[in-house]
């Protein structure tokens, strides 16, 4: 029935909004996401993976709220409860979804961040002429530079940041919001698919046929009658038939 205590302010709201508010907000995950794909430069491969995993389960919740959508429009008719049946398995597809992109997106954003926070500090150090050489320091680790942008002040350039920060943090809080949003409207399709009567209501071909023998009851007037009626009257006595001689 839905998580209860996570169901915020959702209470009491119309389906049909909350579900227009998870394509909204999945669309802006979606769209910033893209900014972060294309932009950015990533020193791991395996870090790359995971964004771009994230970015690809975002676009399977977005198109997920716009079925749940549609369903919630449909008026009742004969699959209704079936459409119910499968509004509430797609809300847990969404949960499983949302959890397993936030956490790829969280780890890879932290990641990022990490990165483009040495890259920086090394320019700084080569801007102010304060390279130190580390033996453990492999410069090989900052060739991935190379797909960042750096301005001619050897500074990464803004929109670099932008990519890293912004992204990110519209990711993980639209997660989150689809995440509570799904589990509220788990509990909406439970309860409609619950109350949902059958249809087509057809009770006729399961009834069980009764045989009933109409006697032969006497009905006089109503010829053949080989009963005849009881007791008898007028013209249904059965009189001897005589024969004479002339």
């Amino acid at each position: 029935m839905g998580i209860s205590p996570l169901f915020c302010c959702f209470n009491n709201k119309q389906p049909k909004c909350l579900a227009g508010t998870g394509i909204v907000a999945s669309f802006l995950a979606f769209v910033f996401l893209i900014w972060g794909v294309a932009d950015l430069g990533f020193k791991r491969t395996g870090v790359e993976a995971i964004y771009i995993i994230a970015f690809i389960f975002v676009i399977l919740i977005l198109l997920a709220y716009i079925a749940l959508l549609i369903f919630l429009i449909m008026k009742k008719s004969g699959s209704y409860k079936k459409i119910m049946n499968l509004g509430r398995i797609i809300c847990l597809a969404i949960l499983v979804l949302t959890c397993i992109a936030f956490i790829f997106l969280l780890i890879a954003w932290i990641i990022l961040l990490v990165d483009y926070s040495k890259l920086d500090s090394l320019l700084k150090d080569i801007r102010n002429g304060e390279v130190d050489e580390d033996e453990d320091e492999d410069p090989e680790d900052y060739e991935w530079a190379e797909h960042v942008s750096i301005t001619s002040g050897l500074k990464i350039a803004g929109h670099e940041w932008g990519a890293v920060v912004v992204p990110g943090i519209i990711g993980l809080i639209a997660l989150i919001l689809n995440g509570l949003i799904a589990n509220y409207l788990y509990k909406v399709f439970m309860d409609n698919y619950n109350s949902a009567p059958e249809f087509p209501v057809n009770n006729i071909g399961n009834q069980n046929t009764v045989g009933v023998t109409v006697p032969n009851v006497n009905q006089p007037g109503l010829f053949p009658n080989n009963n005849g009626p009881f007791p008898p009257m007028g013209n249904n006595f059965n009189n001897n038939v005589q024969i004479q001689q002339n």
